[in-house]
């Protein structure tokens, strides 16, 4: 059986608070702004230049979405910033990893996932995610990944499914998806895969399938259907 995990919520978190702030924006004067009406307004009308279902195939592309989007939000907040500040904040969110934590638990059970079932990823998130895990000494227990920019889709798509089946070469009957929304979950069992819910905190919205809450859980919960 091969192990498909999400990212966000299964093993990385938001470690600023949201997946919207960059290690730079936690500086004056963009900090004070975090969470306003005016930066809420502004956010919304800006998402389309960081839109995850897109194709995008390195860094470099990410950084010139991500400078689009803060020279709009500069504008529009306003932050006031000069333009080489707007790109030094677009840069530092591309490549500082310091933006997403990594729960405590993947280091002790990524490993120990590979070498036990195989074991893939399947995120909604830009090509940066890669250093993220890199930064933290994981992407190596990865077998194969797809990220939404690869194909252009978000789950649940059936091509995000399909993407990672095909570089992992399994059948969707041998594998189990690990993912927090309720949406994701429903889509792979729609393929034909197995799923579990990863519920690392109260606020997840639970579904009426199986429920796991940490690596431990799913390492039992794998087993048991293996």
């Amino acid at each position: 059986m091969k192990l498909i995990l999400d990212a966000g919520g299964v093993i990385v978190y938001p470690a600023l608070g949201s997946w919207r702030y960059g290690a730079a924006m936690m500086e004056p004067p963009i900090v004070s702004t975090l969470g306003s009406d005016a930066f809420c307004r502004a956010h919304a009308a800006c998402q389309e230049y960081i839109r995850e279902d897109v194709r995008i195939d390195t860094e470099e592309e990410e950084y010139a979405l991500r400078l689009r989007y803060f020279a709009e939000m500069n504008r529009l907040v306003p932050w006031n910033l000069s333009d080489a500040q707007v790109s030094a904040l677009a840069r530092d969110f591309v490549e500082n990893p310091r933006r997403m934590g990594v729960y405590a638990d993947a280091a002790e059970y990524l490993p120990r996932f590979q070498a036990r079932f195989g074991l893939g990823l399947l995120s909604d998130t830009m090509p940066s995610l890669e250093r993220v895990l890199k930064t933290a000494g994981l992407w190596q227990y990865l077998d194969a990944h797809v990220f939404s920019t690869d194909v252009g889709a978000l789950k649940p798509a059936p091509a995000m499914y399909a993407r990672i089946l095909e570089k992992l070469g399994a059948r969707a009957a041998d594998c189990l998806f690990v993912d927090d929304l309720i949406r994701n979950l429903r889509g792979a069992e729609a393929m034909g895969l197995r799923a579990v819910q990863m519920a690392r905190t109260d606020a997840v919205e639970r579904w009426d399938g199986p429920v796991v809450k940490n690596f431990a859980e799913l390492e039992a919960y794998a087993e048991s259907i293996a």
